[in-house]
C-alpha cells in the first residue's frame, strides 16, 4: 500500500534497501545500549551514585599535583565512559538521532554515537580540564559570576561536566558562581545532555541547554569563557575554526577562549619511521614517549597556521567562486639539500595551549596526532599525468590557505 503521507511530509523518508554499513552501526549502537542497561542490576540511586563518583574520581586524578600513572588514568576514564553511556542509554534516543551524522556548511557533524568516545581521550581531557579550571578561577578573581558557553559539546560535554561535578562535591565553586550554556546542533546530543545533567545532579550550574548550529547562535549576554573543541587531527573535517570565528565576537573584552591558542605545524617525514618504528617499543602513544631518533629524522617546515582570540578577530576570509571562503595562512619555504625529500610525506599536527601552561601536545590525543597529506609532493612527480596533487621543489616558497567549507582543511599554493 502506498503511503500518501510520505509524499507530502519531508520528515518521512521512503523505504530503501538497507545500507550494510548503516545496519552494522545500528547493531553496534543497540548492543552498546543493551550492555549498558543490563550490565548490572542497580537501583536508580546506585547508578547515579556510581556515575557521579566516576566523574569525580577521574577529575581528582586529572587535577592532582602528582601525575597519576597512565593505567590508573585509563581505568578511571573507562569507568567514567561506562557510567555516562548508561545515562545516555536511558535518554531513549531513537536510532536515527543516535547515529545521524552529516556534513554541514562548516564541517563534519559527528553522530552522538561516535562523539561519546571523546570522554575516554585521557590526555585531551586532562589538558583541557586543567586549563578550564585555571581559567574559571582567574575569571572569578575579577567577577562574581562567570558566563560559560560550550558549543558543539556533544552528548557528554566531557571537557566541563566532570569538572562541575568535582566542584560541587568538593564545594570549591558554587553553582551561583557559574552560568553554563551547553550548545549542540544534534537533537540526540541534547537529549543525552539533559539526562546526564539530571543524573549528575548539577542542574543548578546549567543556565541552558540549546539545540542550534553554533555558527548561527547569538548569546543573550557576553561570554566570559568560550570552551571549544570541535577538531580532528590535521585541523580538518570538523568546524572548529568557523565556530570560533563566529562566537569570538561575543567574548567579553576580558573573556577567554579555550584553547587560548592552537599552533598547526608541518613536518616532512619518512612515514614508516614516524608512524611505525617510533612506537614499536612504546607502551602507548604520547608526547613523552616519542623516539629521539625519529624526531631527529623529521624535516621541520614550521608553523602553518595560528589560531587565537586575536587572530580570529582579525581574520578576513577571501571569497572564491562557488561561495567557498578561505583564510590566508603562513608561507613556508621548502628546505634544500635533503637527499631523500622525494620519499618524504607532509604531516600536519596541532599543538594546543588550553590555558596558561596547560597543553595538549603531539600524540597526546587523536586531535594532535600528525596527519599525513598524501597529496603533497616535493621533488617528485605523481604517477598520473593528469593529477590533482600539489607538486613543488626544494627551495620553493609555499603559501598555505585554510578552507572554510563543509570540508575544512589546508590548501597549498606555490608563489
Amino acid at each position: 500500500m502506498e503511503n500518501p503521507q510520505a509524499d507530502n511530509d519531508p520528515n518521512v523518508r521512503p523505504l530503501t534497501f538497507a545500507d550494510p554499513l548503516t545496519d552494522e552501526l545500528l547493531k553496534y549502537s543497540l548492543r552498546t545500549q543493551l550492555e549498558s542497561l543490563f550490565k548490572t542490576e542497580m537501583t536508580i540511586q546506585q547508578r547515579q551514585h556510581q556515575l557521579q563518583q566516576s566523574f569525580v574520581e577521574a577529575i581528582t586524578l586529572v587535577l592532582a599535583d602528582k601525575s597519576a600513572k597512565h593505567q590508573q588514568l585509563v581505568a578511571a576514564f573507562e569507568q567514567m565512559y561506562e557510567s555516562a553511556t548508561q545515562s545516555m542509554a536511558l535518554a531513549e534516543l531513537s536510532q536515527e538521532l543516535l547515529t545521524r551524522q552529516y556534513v554541514s556548511s562548516s564541517g563534519l557533524i559527528m553522530s552522538p554515537l561516535n562523539c561519546r568516545h571523546t570522554i575516554k581521550d585521557v590526555y585531551r581531557i586532562q589538558g583541557y580540564v586543567r586549563g578550564i579550571d585555571l581559567a574559571i578561577k582567574q575569571q572569578l578573581r575579577q567577577k562574581s559570576v562567570v558566563n560559560v558557553l560550550y558549543p558543539a559539546c556533544g552528548p557528554f560535554a566531557p571537557l566541563l561536566l566532570p569538572l562541575l561535578k568535582y566542584y560541587q562535591q568538593h564545594g570549591q565553586i558554587k553553582a551561583g558562581q557559574l552560568k553554563v550554556t551547553l550548545l549542540d546542533i544534534q537533537a540526540g546530543a541534547i537529549l543525552s545532555l539533559r539526562q546526564l545533567v539530571s543524573d549528575l545532579e548539577i542542574t543548578d550550574y546549567i543556565c541552558d541547554i540549546v539545540e542550534q548550529d553554533a555558527t548561527e547562535y547569538i548569546p543573550e549576554q557576553s561570554i566570559d569563557l568560550l570552551i571549544l573543541e570541535a577538531m580532528q587531527h590535521g585541523f580538518t573535517r570538523e568546524g572548529q575554526l568557523s565556530i570560533a570565528k563566529h562566537l569570538v565576537h561575543y567574548l567579553d573584552l576580558e573573556g577567554s577562549l579555550i584553547p587560548q591558542q592552537v599552533s598547526v605545524r608541518g613536518i616532512m617525514v619518512i612515514g614508516e619511521t614516524e608512524f611505525s618504528h617510533q612506537w614499536q617499543s612504546a607502551a602507548f602513544t604520547h608526547s613523552l614517549n616519542v623516539d629521539p631518533t625519529a624526531q631527529a629524522d623529521r624535516i621541520e617546515l614550521g608553523e602553518i597556521f595560528k589560531v587565537n582570540k586575536s587572530s580570529l578577530l582579525k581574520a578576513q576570509p577571501i571569497a572564491l567562486d562557488g561561495g567557498i571562503k578561505v583564510l590566508t595562512a603562513n608561507q613556508l619555504t621548502i628546505p634544500k639539500g635533503i637527499e631523500d625529500m622525494p620519499q618524504r610525506i607532509l604531516a600536519i599536527y596541532a599543538h594546543i595551549h588550553t590555558y596558561g601552561q596547560e597543553t595538549v601536545q603531539q600524540y597526546d590525543s587523536g586531535i594532535t596526532h600528525p596527519r599525513p597529506d598524501m597529496s603533497f609532493y616535493i621533488d617528485a612527480q605523481p604517477n598520473q599525468i593528469d593529477h590533482p596533487y600539489f607538486v613543488a621543489n626544494s627551495g620553493d616558497t609555499v603559501q598555505f590557505f585554510y578552507q572554510l567549507t563543509g570540508l575544512p582543511g589546508f590548501i597549498a599554493s606555490k608563489l
